[in-house]
């Protein structure tokens, strides 16, 4: 079972002061100053100077008798005996890794469905919360989590004159919350019901689907029934595909329904739905209980963030084994649950290890840069570094130079990508986003700027996720000199109705634009206005930054009058989830840790999570193709993984030829930790360490 948790203690250093002191009440006082020099020889590990007052109270004349004794000491050193029971400096094992960029917020209903939706924020909070199902380690096999074993089969049933299809989920008795309370079916009821009745969108939206779910029932303490809509809105028959049911509703987060309950009921008391919303994320969880295997402990913004181990971790002790027979079993001795999923357990094991966490505390020290963090690291400051950016040249040289580091390389399951506010013109035009896309080198920047930190993408699905990514879909511009990119790009613009008073021209040899781009023109005879490209600062991420600076370049050789705005990355976030996003957004550069079920097409580009409509949620770009909603939203209803793979290859191919997103590059996933302080079950994983949270719940510190 794939756990996250973080441990790390927070140490500061202590000086001690003692005084000693009698206060004297009386006549003026005669002091008396007697120095003697002591020559003694002791066994001590430095020099001391001892300094003794003494003052002495007497019925008329008060004298104080001040006794310095200056000692000059003639060391002796000697070494303590060694002892294989003195652990006296042994201390709490801590997990310490390192973050460059602060975390939003502790609020998880914000974390998974507002603007505090950031990585870093998810990497604090992954001990926080658990689902019914999850991914198994390495193999990523569906397998239960709060569920005890597999749903039965979705049937159909007349529910209160509706027919709707249902099934039932057994859940694991005994799971405690770090308060001590159980979790029971009521919990997950809870979570279900707030995110329906308070119309969470983001992520929250995408887990429980209004459009699918109907709702979910407690049918006893360890039991549940989910209920999905046998009818569109539209009076047309669907079914729960494998995106809205096993890879969503089997995915939500549960909330602890004794804990969050009051503070539903009391902003849900506000005038209106949003009120409600902000009030909810808005909540500070003092107190609140976990089920992820950690506890909040202490947050400094800017320095560090602290989390401490639950001791009421159901999963302590679990011990996970996998076989090369593909079957997976899971031990859990503190609830008594032992179970076995896909094959017999037996033969060769390719992987077994025991569940935490291993740690007191996990301990997040806040950088202000990826220089800084990779300084500490390198300085031994930290165990581990989180770094879902990729790492450039310079510093994977500066990292490689100390002994003690170990670099391990994985495929990523990420995507930073640009993206266009479809709602506005010049980027509403298909031809002008083509014209960008073909105008953009990706190889170049990868390969000679950046030294093949980055790996060029034209796919919204990245190479890694081998089966679901469609080698074969357009990629405009790919292997064309730069005088060919700029001659196919100008023709872009000119079908789409785009004008020029002088057209730009490459120098003979290739190198630069020797005759520069003069009155580009809308198709309505307009001058086209300045265009901002919003992204992350060098200091944040210089990956994108880069790519930001050269794309400047590009579009102002096709005569596009673009800047690029290079901005903290929570200030990027703001802006996304501002309440005019709409009419302020021009282009935008990001990126995304994608779900290995890429069903997350839906929930970037389909019309209905545009911002500003009811659902909201993540489609910034305000994108609105009819045939591409109608293809994404068939795929929540497809039941059949390869019908699903035929799906997503169409969908690929569409994207990359309307491109709302243009997909810049992926990264070798580079994780880099210290194995003399820490170890893990595994290393090879798709997605990285890093995108298991540090696997937190499962790290031994030696």
């Amino acid at each position: 079972m794939l756990s996250f948790a973080n441990w790390a203690r927070f140490a500061l250093p202590l000086t001690l002061l003692l005084v000693v002191a009698a206060v004297a009440c009386s006549n003026e006082p005669v002091e008396v100053v007697k120095t003697v020099e002591v020559i003694k020889e002791v066994e001590v590990p430095v020099e001391v100077e001892k300094i003794v007052e003494k003052e002495v109270e007497v019925p008329k004349e008060v004298e104080v008798e001040k006794i310095i004794e200056v000692e000059k000491i003639v060391e002796v050193m000697t070494e303590p005996e060694p002892s294989d029971d003195d652990d006296s400096t042994a201390g709490p094992p801590i997990y310490q890794m390192g973050l460059f960029s602060e975390p939003i917020t502790r609020n998880y209903w914000n974390f998974y469905g507002g603007p505090g939706g950031s990585v870093w924020t998810g990497y604090v909070l992954a001990g926080n919360t658990a689902s019914l199902y999850g991914y198994s380690d390495q193999r990523f096999d569906w397998v239960p989590v709060v569920a005890s074993d597999f749903p039965t089969e979705l049937t159909k049933e007349t529910v209160n004159g509706t027919e709707l299809w249902t099934a039932e989920v057994p859940l694991k008795e005994g799971i405690q919350w770090s308060d001590g309370e159980p979790m029971t079916a009521d919990d997950f009821v809870f979570t279900v019901n707030t995110v329906l009745d308070m119309q969470l969108g983001a992520d929250w939206g995408s887990a429980v689907d209004r459009a699918f779910v109907e709702g979910v029932e407690k049918i006893d303490d360890h039991r549940v029934k989910v209920l999905f809509k046998a009818m569109d809105d539209e009076g047309n028959p669907q079914t729960p595909g494998l995106s809205v049911w096993q890879f969503g509703l089997g995915f939500m987060p549960i909330m602890p329904e004794h804990y969050w309950s009051p503070v539903i009921e009391d902003v849900k008391a506000l005038d209106n739905v949003q009120q409600s919303i902000e009030a909810l994320f808005a909540y500070v969880p003092d107190g609140e209980p976990t089920a992820g295997g950690f506890v909040f402990s202490k947050w400094e913004p800017g320095a560090f963030f602290e989390n401490d181990a639950d001791v009421n971790y159901s999963w302590k002790g679990a011990v996970v084994t996998e076989y090369a027979n593909g079957a997976y079993s899971e031990t859990i001795p503190n609830i008594g649950y032992e179970a076995s999923f896909y094959g017999e357990p037996g033969g060769d094991k390719t992987l077994e290890y025991e569940i935490g966490p291993h740690v007191d505390t996990a301990l997040f020290s806040i950088y202000g840069n990826q220089d800084a963090a990779i300084l500490a690291l390198t300085n031994g400051d930290i165990d581990y570094l989180f770094n879902p950016l990729g790492v450039e040249k310079g510093f994977q040289d500066r990292i490689r130079a100390a002994d003690d580091l170990s670099i391990v390389t994985n495929a990523d399951n990420g995507m930073f990508y640009m993206g266009f506010n479809t709602r506005k013109e010049p980027m509403s035009y298909k031809g002008f986003r083509q014209a960008i896309a073909t105008i953009i080198d990706k190889e170049f920047v990868s390969q000679t700027v950046l030294q093949d930190s980055t790996i060029p993408m034209y796919s919204v699905v990245p190479e890694g996720n081998a089966f679901w990514h469609n080698a074969d879909v357009p990629q405009l511009g790919k292997g064309m000199t730069r005088t060919e990119r700029l001659e196919k790009a100008v023709a872009l613009l000119k079908e789409a109705g785009f004008t020029y008073e002088q057209e730009p021209q490459m120098s003979e040899d290739g190198n630069f634009v020797e005759v520069q781009a003069q009155g580009l023109r809308m198709p309505d005879g307009s001058e086209m206005q300045p265009i901002e490209i919003i992204a992350p600062s060098p200091g944040y991420d210089p990956l994108r930054a880069t790519f930001a600076i050269w794309i400047e370049r590009w579009l102002n050789d096709l005569g596009i009058p673009a800047r690029a705005n290079l901005v903290g990355f929570n200030v990027l976030v703001a802006e996304l989830f501002s309440d005019t996003v709409q009419e302020d957004l021009d282009i935008w550069i990001l990126g995304w840790g994608l779900s290995l079920f890429p069903d997350y097409v839906e929930s970037f580009f389909h019309s209905r999570h545009a911002p500003e409509n009811e659902e909201g949620g993540h489609n910034w770009g305000g994108y609105a193709n009819p045939e591409f909603d109608d293809l994404s939203f068939s795929l929540l209803s497809e039941t059949s993984v390869d019908e699903a793979r035929d799906k997503m290859f169409r969908i690929q191919e569409m994207l990359a030829d309307d491109l709302p997103y243009i997909p810049l590059f992926t990264i070798p996933k580079l994780d880099t930790y210290r194995p003399s302080r820490v170890e893990y079950p595994y290393t090879t994983v798709f997605g990285g360490l890093t995108g298991l949270g540090g696997l937190q719940t499962a790290a031994l510190i030696k």
